[in-house]
């Protein structure tokens, strides 16, 4: 689950700078980067709290993530005459 992009992505949304959710948290801003580029494992107090400070329910953000994750990342095949369509083949 990539929690850190979703986390960046409802901070930006909400127009929360970086610097805001450092002064809420307490983290420094290489901390926050490492976060919302999934480098680190957050514990679950550390969501807590940025949870808290984007003003979100951490149960609410763990769904999103889950959502995103689950999002299809190849096109909707919308009939059988689609399939066995190669990335190179021409659509009709």
């Amino acid at each position: 689950m990539n929690i850190g992009k979703t986390l960046r992505r409802i901070r930006i949304k909400k127009g929360i700078s970086k610097n805001e959710l450092c002064n809420h948290t307490g983290f420094n801003k290489g901390y926050v980067y490492r976060l919302e580029n999934d480098l680190v494992s957050p514990t679950l107090l550390t969501l807590e709290r940025v949870a808290e400070a984007i003003d979100e329910r951490l149960s609410d953000i763990i769904v999103m993530a889950e959502a995103e994750q689950a999002a299809p990342i190849y096109k909707k095949v919308s009939s059988v005459e689609d399939w066995g369509q190669t990335a190179d083949s021409p659509l009709s």
